[in-house]
């Protein structure tokens, strides 16, 4: 899906992006070697605002604010900015509300599950389920409102949600601004956050991506790996 082409988005995920100020060290896995501000990190150290994530040969498992959860790749550096995450370096998976910079650029999502590469030239953003979005700060999606709920009905019991391929189709950005990154997709911007190329990803290598943070040491918590799971079954 290239820019400014329509997204499925829920209503609820029409907020504006989520600016995160802390992250939190759930579990450290395969030795030590996660840092902040280089000193060595123990579970439930938190990296605040200005402050720096870094990993060696180890993974972390992330909570920021409370709400979204992350992991860590090997040899990645974060950045906790009072603006946005930034990843100098690496790797790192987040499923949930999000703010991360991409040069000058900005990726941002709501209960959608993404993983962000750096490489020396270049981000890569791959959606593993949900809808991202890369445009300006303060752009169209972070400008637009929150959908209200749709009515239950008076008086009688709230409607059971509906399936996640049946929600409402709302348009994209009219001035084409806006990079949308849906499920089996992956979007390459430059180091300054330009918008390169975009593909879709075969089943195998979305499972590939995921397989880099997960294993029998680290899991994604049931309902995100469900979805996830859904979501990579709809790939070719």
């Amino acid at each position: 899906m290239a820019a400014a082409a329509a997204a499925a988005l829920a209503p609820a995920a029409i907020a504006q992006a989520s600016v995160i100020q802390s992250a939190r060290v759930v579990r450290l896995i395969d030795g030590k070697e996660v840092f902040i501000n280089g000193r060595t990190a123990k579970v439930n150290d938190t990296a605040r605002s200005g402050q720096q994530l870094r990993t060696g040969r180890s993974r972390a498992e992330l909570l920021f604010d409370g709400r979204t959860v992350g992991f860590l790749g090997r040899s990645s550096v974060l950045n906790v900015g009072s603006q946005c995450l930034r990843l100098d370096r690496g790797a790192v998976l987040m499923s949930g509300p999000q703010r991360t910079c991409l040069g000058t650029k900005v990726l941002g999502v709501m209960g959608t599950t993404t993983i962000v590469q750096r490489d020396l030239d270049s981000y890569n953003v791959i959606t593993l389920e949900g809808v991202a979005h890369v445009g300006d700060p303060g752009g169209f999606e972070e400008q637009r409102p929150r959908q209200p709920a749709a009515d239950a009905g008076s008086g009688s019991a709230p409607k059971a949600p509906l399936p996640r391929r049946s929600v409402e189709i709302t348009d994209g950005d009219p001035s084409g601004r806006t990079t949308y990154i849906c499920g089996c997709e992956v979007a390459q911007f430059s180091s300054d956050g330009e918008f390169q190329r975009q593909a879709v990803m075969s089943r195998s290598q979305l499972l590939a991506a995921l397989n880099r943070f997960t294993d029998d040491k680290l899991q994604l918590p049931e309902g995100v790996a469900e979805r996830i799971q859904e979501s990579i079954a709809n790939c070719e």
